[in-house]
């Protein structure tokens, strides 16, 4: 996993960072976004439990859609998830993007997984098409 984020870092400008809690510096999680398939900067993020509820996610990902738009590549800032997740369904809107499609979740074992994608702008149904791949 290492070894990804920091191809990415050196492909990209950018990739995944390690998110510490700032008051006792312990490791909570991590995110950030990072290119796909050169197409899409896919905003991710990850935390322990504990660390949840607190606004690291949106302070992170805040961080992560600013430097992503300062890039040279002009590429659309996506996030996809499930429609269960509402905690980042949230950050995703408190971090400037739009929900711009919603369907099933092709592949996923529970065939009533809804797949939402969230982006920083309109996305052709080519770009959406590659996204969901």
């Amino acid at each position: 996993m290492l070894d990804r984020w920091i191809a990415a870092w050196d492909r990209d400008g950018m990739g995944t960072w390690v998110a510490r809690n700032p008051a006792s510096q312990t490791i909570i999680g991590y995110g950030g976004c990072s290119i796909k398939q050169d197409t899409f900067w896919n905003l991710g993020y990850r935390f322990a439990f504990d660390a949840q509820g607190q606004g690291f996610a949106t302070e992170l990902s805040l961080e992560a859609v600013r430097q992503a738009k300062m890039s040279h590549h002009g590429l659309p800032i996506v996030a996809y998830l499930l429609e269960h997740n509402v905690a980042s369904a949230r950050v995703a809107e408190k971090v400037g993007l739009s929900l711009i499609h919603r369907d099933s979740d092709a592949g996923n074992p529970d065939p009533n997984a809804i797949r939402l994608v969230y982006a920083d702008r309109r996305l052709s149904a080519e770009e959406l098409s590659e996204i969901l791949q």
